[in-house]
């Protein structure tokens, strides 16, 4: 017993230092876990019993034993169950596409802003020909645990696999504690990466998780994982979200090539941009109410309400409502826009639409499409940047959605009465509707179909539950969810105290927002709209930024220069020897360092777009070479790799070339 007991106090003193040192999150919350005990706010659930020669937890309520078995035997158990296969127990975190040979003749034909299939068709089919199916992986470089229990099964299975990075999950606070006795998490990170994620609320998970994604992130392709079955499957649920939201997948690199790009064509063509400084908080504007309209299901349920009410309103609504406002004949202030996509062009086409629009004002992303741009008065365009940093004093709002940007650009510019209306983000609970009836991607969901199973996910279209604004529950998607998460964020990280927000619909509820029915809302304290509309125009109007000063044009020309020394870099890259499987991926991922590092991709659009592309398309290579039957391995991996450089070459050519012109013109 003796011995017993020093091996838990040395594990349980190495894992508080090791934490208190690389995990301070996670210290920190059992530090109030023992001060809660400490001073009777919590009442301990659970006993660290020693018996039979093994562990076991006692669970004082139930009278019952966490293990059903000795523990020792349960982790050997546990180790046994783990293999090298691709059929069971992993999460794939990859798109799947079929090629032919007419549309892999296509995609090599255009380039880079054409279409995301140009730069991953090629790699992608000659991975899937070469890829032996059935197979068994060499080694599982990432791997998750969901649950902890004593953690007795997380050594033997990293003992077996050696996982160089681990996700190690567990909901509850106080078992994960006692694990610090039987387990020493500080001599398994002698070897590997550990990320934990414990006793966290979703939204704190989804966090955890892209710091997952991200920790070496060329051995995503296939990630296996042990589920401990005391612990609960919420958490594989919602691993599974994370896995189809990473943002690699839903925004490709040509889309954010595009987007960094086209910026500079209103800059050179001196348009206004939103100022950063702008404030909605003075004498005139401070009890201004402003509504923000979304396309959601809960808009069109209230559009007598917002018929009778739009005069009390600055109303703040998001392009794809202007058809319903239109047929309703509602007036909006402000009309926001954030996608590239031609689907709107549409909506500023129609003359009947711009005849009702002649009053209002457009808050722009500045990756809009000239052709809707063009259609606009120059002087009621105010753009604001949307991923790019090439002025220093514009608003650089950043969200999923183009309802959570327009939050947050309230947000931003201080407005202190934000009322939501259609920014729902979940479907309507009795029609599956997911807009409103007019918007262009309207879905009618079958609720009971959608809904999440274990083994089946896709991004837009299982429904998994949500707590309602109004009622108890609501449905909605991992689509949604993200900018549900976005609305939350924004909410945490920039409303101050002086703003007021409040939810109108009957979609999600959103964090530190109140949930106001319409009923509750009948009867609002009329003033005068116009002044205050024309007032925000003309603020907006005083203090613009346009064309780039002389110190944002060093940093184009910066920019610039970054570029061209990619260009140099991937040259030199493709010079080296590829004589092992072993070297080629070496070189391969200390390349990846190069160009995809914090500091790069926080000061440079470029680095943004390669890590993006990256992301997407590095696991096919680094799974081709990590399956173990596999024949002619260096041959595949060069073949691969010299279309890898390729594309990154023709990537950062197109970049280079439209700055260069850019600043020529200038």
């Amino acid at each position: 017993m003796h011995d017993i007991n020093e091996f838990i106090t040395k594990n349980f003193n190495d894992n508080i230092s090791y934490l208190q040192s690389y995990h301070p999150e996670t210290f920190d919350k059992l530090a109030a876990l023992d001060s809660a005990i400490a001073n009777a706010h919590y009442r301990e659930k659970y006993e660290l019993v020693y018996e039979n020669n093994y562990f076991d937890v006692f669970e004082k309520d139930t009278n019952s034993y966490l293990y059903t078995q000795n523990s020792a035997k349960y982790a050997d158990i546990a180790a046994q169950s783990v293999n090298y296969n691709i059929e069971e127990n992993l999460f794939k975190c990859f798109h799947e596409h079929e090629f032919n040979e007419d549309s892999l003749k296509m995609y090599k034909a255009m380039n880079p802003l054409e279409h995301e299939m140009s730069g991953f068709a090629p790699i992608m089919d000659y991975y899937k020909k070469k890829s032996i199916k059935n197979k068994l992986l060499k080694t599982l470089n990432k791997f998750v645990f969901f649950g902890v229990g004593l953690g007795l099964h997380i050594s033997s299975i990293h003992q077996k696999i050696h996982s160089e990075v681990y996700l190690i999950i567990e909901d509850d606070l106080e078992l994960f504690r006692l694990s610090l006795f039987t387990l020493n998490y500080a001599d398994i990170a002698k070897e590997s990466t550990l990320i934990f994620s414990v006793f966290e609320q979703n939204s704190e998970f989804a966090l955890t998780c892209t710091k997952f994604f991200n920790t070496k992130f060329y051995y995503n392709h296939y990630i296996k994982y042990f589920h401990i079955l005391s612990h609960s499957n919420d958490k594989v649920e919602q691993f599974h979200i994370a896995v189809s939201s990473q943002s690699h997948l839903l925004f490709y690199y040509n889309t954010l090539l595009n987007q960094y790009i086209k910026p500079l064509d209103y800059m050179f063509k001196d348009y206004n941009f939103l100022n950063k400084n702008l404030n909605f908080n003075d004498t005139k504007l401070k009890d201004t109410k402003f509504l923000i309209l979304g396309a959601g299901p809960s808009l069109q349920k209230n559009k007598k309400w917002l018929q009778e009410n739009q005069e009390n309103f600055i109303i703040v609504a998001v392009s794809a409502t202007i058809p319903f406002l239109i047929q309703e004949n509602i007036k909006a202030d402000i009309i926001v826009h954030l996608d590239a996509f031609n689907a709107s062009i549409k909506f500023y086409e129609d003359a009947k639409y711009l005849k009702h629009l002649e009053n209002s004002i457009f808050f722009f992303s500045d990756r809009v499409p000239s052709q809707i741009i063009e259609k606009l008065p120059k002087d009621k365009i105010f753009f604001f940047e949307n991923g790019t940093k090439y002025k220093e004093k514009t608003l650089k709002p950043s969200a999923p959605c183009v309802g959570s940007i327009s939050y947050q650009i309230l947000l931003f510019l201080n407005a202190q009465n934000i009322y939501l209306l259609g920014v729902d983000l979940a479907i309507d609970s009795k029609t599956g509707k997911t807009h409103i009836d007019s918007h262009s991607y309207v879905q009618t969901m079958n609720i009971d179909e959608n809904r999440i199973k274990k083994d089946l996910f896709t991004y837009a279209e299982t429904l998994f539950p949500v707590q309602g604004n109004i009622g108890d529950e609501v449905l909605t998607t991992a689509q949604l969810l993200t900018s549900i998460d976005s609305i939350n964020q924004s909410t945490q990280i920039f409303k101050n105290s002086e703003q007021n927000v409040f939810n109108l619909g009957n979609g999600a509820k959103f964090v530190d927002i109140k949930a106001v029915s319409i009923q509750e809302l009948k009867y609002v304290s009329k003033y005068n709209k116009e002044a205050a509309s024309s007032y925000i125009y003309d603020l907006c109007s005083k203090e613009p930024l346009n064309a780039l000063n002389a110190s944002e044009l060093d940093s184009l020309r910066n920019k610039l220069t970054h570029s061209i020394n990619l260009y140099s870099t991937l040259a030199k890259y493709s010079s080296h020897d590829k004589t092992s499987s072993s070297k080629y991926i070496k070189d391969l991922i200390n390349l990846t360092h190069t160009l995809t590092n914090e500091k790069e991709k926080s000061k440079y659009e470029l680095s943004r777009v390669i890590d993006a592309y990256l992301k997407y398309i590095l696991g096919f290579i680094f799974d081709l070479a990590n399956a173990k039957e596999e024949n002619n391995l260096i041959s595949h991996l060069k073949h691969m790799d010299a279309l890898l450089i390729q594309n990154l070459t023709l990537i950062t050519k197109v970049y280079t070339y439209k700055i260069e012109n850019k600043i020529k013109g200038n």
